[in-house]
């Protein structure tokens, strides 16, 4: 385990022995990245309102950011390229250096709507047709093959950082998960009529997918274990939201956002569905998530029963958001 994964588990741990009480600890010293235009704006994490502590202004858009547990460099994802950028000398109330990057990997593509993945020990990037893995520890292009799949495809990094896909049918989606020599696990699922948004993320070895037909209908969620021989199984409908757009693991269930709500699913507990379109969200290990929209963060703590909303303003542009220590 890394520094950060243990303080945040010791952390965890002690908030839920205070909530017994009625008590609540402070976040943990992280620092945020907001991908806003051409810039990467940092806030402070927590609840609390605060100002901007820094901001590198990149002359190109900001398409999507990630960074790796562990690791001191930010991933930008922009239209033309793919770059890291090293985290230094930042602090809770002050920014990282502005520095050169330190990773450039030319994309060949127009990359305006792409987006960022991360597995164990590698990046994957989706750029329409185009598809990537980046090693991190060897950054490199290794495309992933995408000839034979439909438009609509989601491609995730699974557990060992396998390709796996989430293909929409019409009716539901078609899973395929790598299962060496060339021989994939396969299934299908769903029961809808159509198919409009489809979302997905692994908790661990479990996977969720979201899916569906648009309002008035609500959306369908399927849970599968890694490698299983049985098929993906229904879970409660999301209800309240109908076009889920993008999925959050957290330590006790799952973050749903959709075009014009969010839910939140806890194990034994009532969904919590709210109004709101986001474009982006973070979860730290300390157990708060930040969903991102322009000009307007709003942050959760997991573990308050209530789940009240912190609202904080950010960059107009604001489109994506990432995590980081404090200071290293």
């Amino acid at each position: 385990m890394t520094r950060l994964r243990r303080i945040g588990l010791a952390l965890s741990l002690l908030v839920a022995a205070a909530a017994c009480t009625g008590t609540e600890e402070p976040p943990l010293e992280l620092l945020l990245a907001v991908g806003a235009g051409d810039a990467v704006v940092f806030y402070p994490a927590g609840t609390d309102v605060a100002d901007e502590v820094g901001r590198w202004n990149l002359g190109a858009p900001v398409v999507d950011l990630a960074r790796a547990e562990g690791e001191a460099r930010l991933w930008v994802l922009a239209p033309d390229a793919l770059r890291a950028y090293p985290l230094q000398g930042s602090r809770s109330d002050r920014g990282p250096d502005p520095v050169a990057a330190s990773v450039t990997l030319p994309l060949g593509a127009d990359c305006s709507e792409g987006a960022l993945e991360l597995g164990e020990a590698h990046l994957l990037v989706r750029c329409g047709a185009e598809v990537w893995t980046v090693a991190l520890d060897d950054p490199a292009l290794e495309p992933v093959d995408t000839g034979a799949d439909p438009e609509g495809t989601l491609y995730l990094l699974g557990p060992g950082d396998r390709v796996v896909r989430v293909q929409p049918t019409l009716s539901g989606f078609h899973l395929v998960y790598p299962q060496p020599p060339d021989d994939p696990l396969e299934y299908d699922a769903g029961s809808l009529v159509e198919v409009r948004a489809l979302a997905a993320a692994w908790l661990a070895d479990r996977l969720g997918v979201a899916l569906g037909s648009g309002p008035p209908a609500d959306a369908s969620f399927y849970l599968w274990t890694a490698g299983s021989s049985e098929p993906p199984r229904a879970g409660a409908a999301l209800q309240g939201l109908s076009e889920p757009r993008w999925l959050r693991s957290l330590s006790g269930g799952w973050l749903v956002g959709g075009a014009a709500a969010y839910l939140v699913r806890r194990e034994d507990q009532d969904d919590v569905v709210r109004s709101g379109a986001y474009l982006d969200a973070a979860v730290t290990p300390d157990e708060y998530a930040y969903l991102l929209a322009p000009g307007r963060l709003v942050v959760l703590d997991l573990l308050d029963p209530n789940l009240s909303e912190h609202v904080r303003g950010v960059d107009a542009q604001a489109a994506a958001i990432a995590f980081f220590p404090a200071s290293e």
